[in-house]
């Protein structure tokens, strides 16, 4: 997991956020689950969704895979809908995740939020498995299964594809260029395109 930032909220959620908000409030009001699902679902729309993919670069917010190349995705809410009524349609309440990770947090709270916390001050990489810093980030990963062995595999090959590159690096005399290729490795990492860029700073971070 790494520290996300929202992006531009959506004209669909600007334009009908707050309507979309009275008409849920008012069906739980009348107590007619039917109108209530309806409304709930007005959420899940590709506007939201596209604007969602791009803020986390198509990646889970929480286990940070890479989630378009195999699956659609799920429009993912921070404080679960079930429960925070009136944040169902608040941009800042939505973020992107795989299927797997918005099931295991279902409606659960107390995870850590990686749009208002520092993800690295919770969780932290031994190799490819992800461990607590604090109660929350225990928490995280063992609610959400962040080292369910898939992603173990996949974070373990990240990782000996960034250890590879940095043996070679190191292998260069010239120091000017092994600091400029390290410089672009982390820069990288920065740009939150890669996958489990949180276990991949671990791995860059004891060669620096």
């Amino acid at each position: 997991m790494i520290k996300l930032t929202k992006g531009p909220e959506p004209e669909v959620l600007i334009n009908n956020k707050g309507r979309w908000t009275r008409d849920l409030l008012a069906a739980i009001e009348e107590g007619n689950a039917e109108k209530i699902r309806a409304v709930t679902k007005r959420y899940n729309h590709s506007e939201v969704k596209t604007a969602l993919k791009e803020e986390t670069r198509q990646k889970c917010a929480y286990c940070e895979a890479n989630v378009t190349d195999v699956a659609h995705g799920d429009i993912e809410h921070v404080a679960p809908k079930s429960i925070s009524r009136d944040k169902t349609f608040e941009w800042e309440n939505l973020t992107f995740t795989c299927q797997i990770c918005n099931q295991n947090k279902s409606n659960k709270e107390g995870f850590v939020d990686p749009y208002k916390e520092e993800p690295d001050e919770h969780i932290f990489f031994a190799g490819a498995f992800a461990k607590g810093k604090s109660l929350k980030g225990t928490l995280t990963v063992a609610e959400l299964k962040l080292n369910r062995i898939a992603l173990i595999e996949s974070r373990n090959r990240e990782i000996e594809r960034y250890a590879d590159q940095l043996e070679k690096v190191f292998l260069i005399p010239d120091e000017r260029t092994k600091e400029l290729l390290l410089a672009s490795m982390l820069n990288e990492l920065d740009g939150g395109r890669p996958e489990f860029i949180a276990a991949c700073r671990m791995v860059l971070s004891q060669y620096r």
